[in-house]
């Protein structure tokens, strides 16, 4: 039975306890024609220990580039980020991401896919194998550790990627709309699967999702951001049923109520600050001094 445990910590625990944190992110290119376009502007939220927080809002208001920003894919224009006080500045095993398509090595199998991440950092042999295989369990393919990709159904071979994710235990997991290419039955399975895997591992999660019914559905808060340029417009508490069984809470009307605020945050209908959270890191005081 799937239940969604939200973080009870409050007060000063809730201060000290801050994994990932955005301040003043600014993101900026030069189009074709050599314009300026600005897709991020001084984006701060911060995201708690064991928290599953989901960024949502419009099109093109820069929620993937925001995620590519944490992940250290990309590097903003100014601001930063930083992952339990360290300084972002590019990929690192304190984070794992998963995108919207597994993109799985179609020579090696569920489990070979798995080890990949950990080949990479070194990991013997032996040791390397116990890892992947762990985490292959715990997404529940453990009967189809040895298929090669296409044998695998599409909600199959996203878990092997989420399975890459986990195995090299990252404070946190981001996620770029994992669901967003499965049908709608396999989806929902795939939605309790993360509440399952979060339950037992209490992994810091943030994903990006357009989907507002699986963004009040899985996260504990969510943070909403508009377009022209991408900035936050609103952070909702979203810790609907925390403890009932999620089969009770998808059609719950207090869900329904949120999932209508969300709607109206998106939409301009209305707006919510998010509460000041704890000082800036001191690498940021340094950088901005």
């Amino acid at each position: 039975m799937t239940t969604k445990a939200s973080p009870s910590r409050t007060g000063a625990d809730r201060d000290t306890d801050v994994i990932v944190d955005v301040q003043n992110v600014c993101k900026s290119f030069r189009d074709d024609r050599g314009r300026e376009v600005h897709a991020l502007r001084d984006v701060s939220f911060q995201v708690r220990r064991s928290e599953i927080v989901a960024l949502t809002g419009q099109s093109g208001c820069g929620k993937t580039t925001l995620l590519r920003i944490i992940m250290g894919l990309e590097r903003p224009t100014s601001g930063g980020v930083s992952v339990n006080g360290v300084r972002v500045r590019g990929c690192g095993p304190d984070r794992g991401i998963v995108f919207q398509n597994a993109e799985l090595l179609p020579w090696r199998t569920a489990l070979g896919n798995v080890e990949f991440g950990l080949e990479a950092r070194g990991m013997p042999k032996e040791k390397r194998r116990e890892v992947a295989r762990q985490a292959i369990e715990l997404v529940g393919l453990g009967h189809a550790a040895h298929r090669r990709p296409h044998e695998l159904s599409g909600g199959m071979r996203q878990r092997v990627g989420i399975a890459r994710a986990l195995a090299i235990d990252p404070a946190v997991l981001l996620m770029d709309e994992p669901f967003s290419a499965l049908d709608a039955q396999t989806r929902e399975n795939m939605q309790a699967e993360l509440l399952d895997i979060h339950a037992r591992t209490g992994k810091t999660i943030v994903f990006v999702s357009h989907d507002l019914d699986e963004s009040v559905l899985l996260a504990d808060r969510v943070v909403t951001l508009v377009p022209d340029p991408g900035r936050v417009h609103g952070v909702l508490d979203t810790s609907v049923g925390a403890g009932t069984p999620l089969d009770e809470r998808r059609g719950s009307p207090e869900l329904a109520a949120r999932r209508h605020e969300l709607w109206r945050l998106i939409h301009g209908r209305e707006v919510e600050r998010p509460q000041k959270g704890p000082e800036p890191h001191e690498s940021y005081k340094e950088e901005r001094a």
